[in-house]
């Protein structure tokens, strides 16, 4: 099969870069012909890998919409696919991509990596992007050959949407590696990893640390990530306004100082109102790390596998479940996060889930049956 991804690899765009990065290296892995067309980055953007065959499309003309006259014409100059897969969705280049699609009578395949989510909707752009479902968007997504989404959640929204396509739920993929043995020096270290903004509400870990200062007093907050600018100086006014010494802003990590401060942590926390999946908890598992994640993330699995906390997206839920942590035997983490990486080997890994991605394009071809993740009206 010849498959083409219409994406990022960005660094700048995290999670749903590193979950395009991972499916593509997946499926080259299984011998599959599969490329990536995206645009050419600017000189201050950096990529998360340039080991996969990428097809670049010039510039973007702007940030916001990603749009560019000459994208459907580089696109159409690239030769037919058997399976057009778009990643994400309210930027030009998917509504072009669909476009070039339907005019060269290819199957496409849309993944909206969480941006059909109420809490995306309704948040930002409000009006733009209800004006796109009305005008195209619901159209381009029932006349997809398929929707992934990530979760069983991510589903429901879809439908209650009106999408009555088929749609296939596969999880994220991450890469199986091996990392350095985690760092004990009696300190726990709490950590948030990934972008900083407003709905990722890491202001809930510092005031969590606030209320419990006094069972805290040999513990440290670590905060890994960039993005928003101003968000970022008003965690840092609330770590100081509440006098707090034990927190910690490390910037944006990679290559060896990530991995010495992942190391490092006794726990990781996604606190974010929603996450489609929520990849940082992939990242924290693999490397043993117990963790925390709110409801506005699928990850019931922390608490059927033993590996976690799954928690209400409230204050005193987030704080209480900092505070179980630090309550519970060395010992008793250790094998949480034995049992988080067993959960990510045998459920999230690029092996299984890039097998799960060939069983569903080769149904969309007709050259399979229809798998028990693939649901139709």
């Amino acid at each position: 099969m010849k498959i083409l991804h219409i994406g990022t690899l960005s660094i700048a765009a995290g999670g749903p870069a590193m979950s395009t990065y991972n499916t593509v290296k997946g499926l080259l892995n299984k011998g599959e012909d599969i490329s990536i067309f995206m645009y050419r980055n600017r000189k201050d953007d950096k990529l998360i890998a340039n080991d996969i065959p990428i097809h670049y499309a010039g510039y973007a003309l702007e940030n916001k919409f990603a749009y560019s006259p000459t994208f459907k014409k580089n696109l159409k100059q690239l030769g037919t696919y058997d399976i057009i897969h778009t990643q994400g969705i309210w930027q030009y280049p998917t509504y072009a991509a669909i476009d070039v699609a339907r005019k060269l009578n290819i199957p496409y395949l849309i993944t909206p990596r969480g941006m059909l989510y109420p809490q995306d909707i309704y948040k930002s752009n409000k009006f733009f992007k209800l004006l796109s479902l009305k005008l195209r968007l619901l159209k381009d997504l029932n006349n997809a050959a398929c929707v992934q989404a990530t979760c069983t959640e991510e589903m429901e929204y879809c439908r209650k949407l009106g999408v009555k396509s088929p749609i296939a739920i596969i999880p994220n993929p991450i890469e199986i590696k091996k990392y350095e043995a985690k760092k004990e020096d009696g300190i726990f270290r709490l950590g948030y990893l990934g972008r900083l903004h407003p709905r990722k509400n890491v202001e809930s870990l510092i005031y969590a640390f606030s209320m419990l200062k006094d069972k805290l007093t040999n513990a440290e907050l670590i905060i890994i990530g960039g993005g928003d600018n101003e968000y970022e100086d008003f965690l840092k006014s609330e770590a100081e306004r509440l006098d707090l010494k034990n927190i910690k802003f490390m910037g944006f990590l990679s290559g060896k100082e990530k991995e010495d401060a992942l190391a490092s942590l006794s726990l990781l926390v996604l606190p974010s109102e929603f996450e489609n999946l929520g990849n940082v908890i992939l990242e924290g598992l693999l490397r043993e790390i117990p963790c925390i994640a709110t409801k506005g993330a699928p990850w019931e699995d922390l608490i059927k596998h033993e590996c976690g906390w799954w928690i209400d997206y409230t204050q005193e839920a987030i704080t209480k479940a900092i505070e179980e942590a630090i309550s519970t035997s060395s010992s008793r983490l250790r094998q949480m996060g034995e049992n988080g990486k067993l959960l990510v080997r045998d459920k999230y890994s690029m092996e299984a889930i890039s097998e799960k991605m060939v069983i569903l394009y080769k149904w969309i071809l007709n050259k399979g049956k229809k798998a028990d993740f693939i649901f139709t009206l």
